[in-house]
């Protein structure tokens, strides 16, 4: 095979090796915020600039074809991952980066489609052509349309990128620009070279100056890589700090700088974000700048901050904790403003009381111990019961859309009643949902008509004389509330409130915590596009349901169903129409099934339903109501145009008709669906007994 060289292998093979060096060293950064869509982004470039080489090198017209096709597996990508890069680096946007790369490459994977197809359409090149130029053979490319609308999107991309970057680079303090304006200029040659290599004004005809341009850019990345570490101290930064902590927190870098603050930390030293930021800690933190630099030697740890006088006094805990990059380098320090106010003044007003505090730490320790709601409520109630001594005890949650109290544990006098959820415009509690603040009543028969409230008898269905309520909360947003109540009058007092209130921060953070595990594990068990359960946890509830069934001696019926002629749904009308159809399907399945029915995704369009205490001709009748409801649904194309409607095949199988046995129970009305499809489809096919079962 004969091969040539020239001048022009020698940036374009660099460019490449440049582009596996950088995604080494990005590998071991890839923890940092933006490390992996540019390590991504030098492997296009590697692909692109080393395949170019190739394409250079080889002499042979086919091969030089070859190795053309193959460069495009890079240059479809590179705009995409550049993109997804600038978006991360700008903090603007945090895509995830499989969903942003379906999203933005459609459009690349149909060029990369014609580019291995060209030869059927010639949309990406009319022509190739063999020529010698520079005392080379060289191709010489007559582009098609699509070439021309994959440049254009590409160069979108790219704007949309330069656009987020410069945008970044005027909002950043002047002293800290230099990485940015590095990362622009590093953006600028490849992107400027491109749209020269694609104009009439090439210096250098047929010769793709894009590909040259990378060993400048990747040579300027590697160098801002490895001695400005762009990637590291403020994506960390941004990592560490959460705009709602209550704690203030203000990360510097080696020299000293202020690289970022949050809110918290912005109220307690009076200055903005845009103030501080690139600003040196000896200017804008006089009271701590010795302190910071003790504490960078070890010296002094800890130091106590007093905000504030009188009551708006405010105590502070300072702590300077280091931070480190994916390679344990020390690049910088976060310092820590925790408000250690209500601490201070607990301990100042419960001096004699240390037996409580220590109960109060056991509580904190005991409900992060659970991430199930029922059973961090019994332990909230446990140690409750330790701190206050009390005849009831009430833990409620808040239900706003129905704007009730669910009260889940309620003790009155040793005795625990079962849940029940009450009106929260009635009752005592009603006062604290209204003004999400504690209430203390000493003497409700003295105070009752002063809070023009009507208690509600609830467990022994007495009045009470004194009672004590706060809210679980979060801010404004009201979790919950904790009460304790007692027959007799002044029992609680101001010691009693604050411990209460001590309790129900800590519960409520654990409730939440509790509340988005249970969320998250319900969503775990879906189908992110159709919201039904997901094929595992319908193969779950199938095992569940059919032993519960059996045990009982009651039917249970599986309906397998499969949409007809789907794939052609996809192909006409495209995966947005298709997603409808899925969409349809589970609606009209739903509306016909009840709360103690199941409906999953099997796989792709196929769907099961599991309907307990069902016998077979119920399940029919299901089936086929099912099948007209669908027929009636309306469905539009993406013009608004009605469309065909689907027609489902749906195969039914029975315990214990059919078989006894759960995975067989399956493929019988799997067979079952195979049966209706054979019939002609949009048919509804009561399964067979197995042999087996008839034994």
């Amino acid at each position: 095979m004969n091969v040539q060289f020239s001048y022009i292998v020698i940036p374009t093979a660099l460019a490449g090796l440049l582009g596996i060096l950088s995604s080494g060293l990005l590998w071991k950064r890839r923890l940092s915020k933006g490390s992996i869509p540019l390590a991504l982004l030098f492997i296009s470039i590697s692909i692109w600039s080393i395949n170019y080489s190739l394409e250079v090198i080889f002499t042979n017209y086919a091969v030089k074809v070859f190795w053309l096709k193959f460069e495009y597996v890079g240059i479809v990508c590179v705009p995409v991952f550049w993109l997804l890069f600038c978006l991360r680096y700008v903090n603007i946007h945090k895509p995830k980066t499989f969903r942003f790369f379906l999203l933005f490459s459609i459009i690349p994977v149909i060029t990369l489609v014609l580019v291995y197809t060209n030869s059927y359409h010639h949309l990406i090149w009319h022509k190739i052509s063999l020529i010698e130029l520079y005392g080379i053979k060289l191709l010489q490319l007559d582009y098609g349309t699509w070439f021309w609308i994959h440049a254009l999107y590409s160069h979108l991309l790219y704007f949309a990128g330069m656009y987020f970057l410069i945008q970044y680079y005027f909002k950043t303090p002047k002293n800290l620009r230099i990485q940015s304006r590095l990362i622009i200029m590093a953006g600028l040659i490849p992107g400027l070279s491109n749209i020269l290599y694609l104009s009439n004004y090439n210096p250098l005809p047929l010769i793709d100056l894009t590909s040259l341009s990378f060993a400048v850019s990747g040579t300027l990345i590697v160098w801002v890589l490895y001695y400005h570490r762009f990637l590291d101290i403020i994506p960390i930064a941004r990592d560490t700090i959460i705009d709602n902590m209550r704690d203030g927190i203000i990360v510097v870098d080696l020299k000293y700088r202020i690289v970022d603050i949050n809110p918290a930390a912005e109220k307690i030293i009076n200055y903005s974000f845009k103030d501080v930021l690139g600003q040196p800690t000896t200017q804008i933190l006089t009271e701590i700048s010795d302190w910071i630099s003790l504490s960078k030697e070890s010296k002094t740890p800890v130091k106590v901050l007093n905000v504030g006088e009188g009551k708006n006094k405010k105590i502070f805990v300072l702590n300077l904790i280091p931070l480190s990059d994916a390679d344990d380098q020390l690049i910088g320090h976060t310092i820590v403003f925790h408000n250690n106010t209500e601490s201070h003044n607990l301990h100042t007003n419960l001096k004699n009381q240390t037996d409580r505090l220590a109960v109060l730490y056991e509580i904190g320790k005991a409900i992060t111990s659970t991430l199930e709601i029922d059973d961090l409520l019994d332990l909230i109630y446990k140690q409750l019961s330790q701190v206050i001594s009390s005849d009831a005890y009430f833990v409620a949650i808040y239900l706003p859309e129905d704007h009730l109290l669910d009260i889940r544990i309620l003790i009155d006098q040793g005795k625990r009643y079962p849940a029940e959820k009450v009106d929260a415009n009635q009752g005592i509690s009603s006062w604290i949902v209204k003004n999400r603040k504690p209430l203390l009543i000493q003497d409700l028969r003295e105070e009752i008509n002063a809070l023009s409230l009507k208690p509600i008898m609830i467990g022994e269905k007495k009045l009470s004389r004194s009672w004590l309520g706060v809210p679980m909360q979060i801010e404004d947003d009201l979790i919950g509330l904790l009460a304790v109540a007692s027959y007799q009058p002044n029992v609680f007092d101001e010691m009693d409130q604050l411990l209460l209130e001590q309790i129900a921060q800590q519960a409520v953070l654990s409730i939440q915590n509790a509340r988005i595990h249970a969320e998250v594990t319900r969503q775990a068990k879906l189908d992110s596009l159709t919201g039904v359960s997901n094929h595992n946890h319908f193969i779950e509830r199938l095992y569940e349901d059919a032993e519960s069934a059996l045990t009982t001696r009651t039917p249970l019926s599986m309906i397998m169903l499969d949409i007809d002629h789907f794939k052609l749904y996809n192909d006409t009308y495209g995966h947005v129409v298709g997603d409808q159809v899925l969409i349809l399907t589970v609606q009209a399945i739903q509306s016909h099934i009840k709360k103690t029915d199941t409906v999953g995704r099997w796989g792709g369009e196929e769907f099961g339903v599991i309907l307990p205490n069902t016998t077979i001709s119920q399940a029919n009748i299901v089936a086929n109501r099912i099948r007209h409801t669908l027929s009636e649904m309306p469905l539009f194309n993406v013009e608004g145009k009605t469309i065909p409607k689907p027609t489902i095949s749906q195969g039914i199988a029975t315990l214990p008709d059919h078989t006894s046995d759960v995975d067989e129970l399956v493929i019988i009305a799997d067979r079952a669906l195979y049966r209706a499809k054979d019939k002609g489809r949009d048919q509804v096919a009561v399964g067979i007994p197995s042999q087996l079962s008839q034994l």
